[in-house]
């Protein structure tokens, strides 16, 4: 890797970590989780705690990883969050009790934030700055086979082990990927942006105040499909049994997700961030309205899995690469690290908030405020698409972002 330019190994090799890493944490309690309650004698809500502390531990810690980043690397950063989760994975083995259960989750998920994704982007951008478009859509499609890999993998082990001695094989895929990022040559700490001349004051006041405005759509926008996005896909097997659908027609969701991505790769940068932000806004209320039709036929709850995997999977991409257009590329670490947080959070508080509206509403009404909520989506993604029109919006992707303002 030299500066500005990603090869396709180490593309494929910070790819492969996004695979193991969120195979070996965010998968793992629906993999293990019966396994783990049959021998503890834990309830599903101990037991699936352990995933929301982590992620509220994610969006308090989040703040903190543009400095850390900026401080140590993006590759340094990404191996100290593996080697935490590794040791997470060893320790859960060892857990007998449920405080030292949610003890091991609250570090797993400082390790959580250090190693996946977001921190896997910013690694990107670190590197190849605003032409880290293609990379990013890369890493999210082998990231985006974690759970095709995982869960029948998970699977297999407890036919032939028990489930701490699983979570221990677990950890050795986590130490494997650690090697996947050892043999990713470190990146240029960030640096803040050098201007050539410095502008007015009026001029640097306005593009200031736009660039806070723009970070808050940003960080509303995302929060928004993160809480939604995690409430459905916590409850879909629930919703898959009510419309009577077997269980294998939720690979439907993954079918829909690898494919919308592959589809994002083979353009290229021809959609533009902004573009991309949009289409995702407008078909996510349709999404759900085909999830309503489900009880009239299941085509419609085909169509549903189907559809709204995909836009599910293009969102994540869309959380990577909108703030390249948005701020300037070695602002992207500090920006994202602070505007994610209200994302994590809420994604912690989704699945018991979706367990409510079931138990009031039904999957019905469930779907129906979903599809409401997401015409929130749909209004966000419109008022970002409507603040910064450009024909050259393409161009932006590839070179300087729209605006240079400063860190909110």
């Amino acid at each position: 890797m030299t500066d500005g330019h990603l090869t396709g190994r180490t593309i494929f090799c910070i790819g492969m970590t996004q695979l193991i890493n969120w195979g070996i944490t965010f998968y793992m309690p629906g993999v293990f989780g019966t396994a783990i309650m049959a021998e503890t004698g834990w309830s599903p809500v101990v037991t699936f705690s352990g995933l929301t502390i982590a992620m509220l531990v994610m969006g308090l810690f989040s703040p903190l990883t543009g400095p850390l980043m900026a401080r140590t690397g993006g590759r340094t950063m990404m191996m100290a969050g593996t080697f935490v989760i590794v040791l997470g994975c060893f320790l859960m083995a060892f857990t007998h009790s449920t405080a030292s259960w949610v003890a091991v989750w609250l570090l797993t998920g400082a390790g959580m934030r250090l190693a996946l994704y977001d921190a896997a982007f910013a690694l990107l951008v670190e590197t190849a700055g605003a032409g880290a478009r293609r990379a990013v859509s890369l890493v999210t499609l082998l990231g985006g086979l974690a759970s095709a890999a995982f869960w029948p993998a998970g699977a297999a082990l407890l036919h032939i082990t028990d489930w701490r001695h699983a979570i221990i094989v677990y950890g050795c895929a986590g130490i494997v990927s650690l090697l996947f990022l050892s043999t990713v040559p470190a990146g240029h700490r960030s640096q803040p942006p050098v201007a050539g001349q410095p502008a007015p004051p009026a001029i640097r006041t306005a593009e200031d105040r736009k660039a806070f405005i723009s970070g808050l759509w940003y960080a509303t926008l995302i929060a928004l499909i993160s809480f939604v996005s995690t409430g459905v896909s916590t409850h879909f097997p629930q919703i898959l049994a009510a419309y009577g659908m077997p269980a294998v027609a939720g690979m439907l969701w993954g079918v829909g997700q690898v494919g919308a991505r592959l589809l994002d790769v083979a353009s290229g940068t021809r959609t533009s961030a902004i573009r991309l932000s949009l289409v995702t806004g407008i078909l996510l209320p349709f999404c759900f309205l085909a999830g309503l039709a489900g009880h009239v036929t299941p085509v419609a709850t085909a169509i549903f899995i189907l559809s709204y995997g995909a836009v599910n999977g293009l969102s994540t991409v869309v959380k990577a690469v909108l703030p390249l257009v948005l701020f300037h590329p070695q602002q992207y670490a500090r920006k994202t690290g602070v505007l994610l947080s209200p994302a994590f959070l809420l994604a912690a508080l989704a699945p018991s908030a979706y367990a409510i509206l079931l138990e009031r509403y039904g999957i019905p009404g469930t779907l129906l405020l979903s599809a409401i909520l997401t015409l929130f989506i749909t209004a966000i993604s419109i008022v970002i698409w409507r603040r910064h029109p450009s024909p050259a919006g393409q161009n932006r992707d590839k070179s300087e972002p729209s605006i240079p303002g400063k860190n909110i």
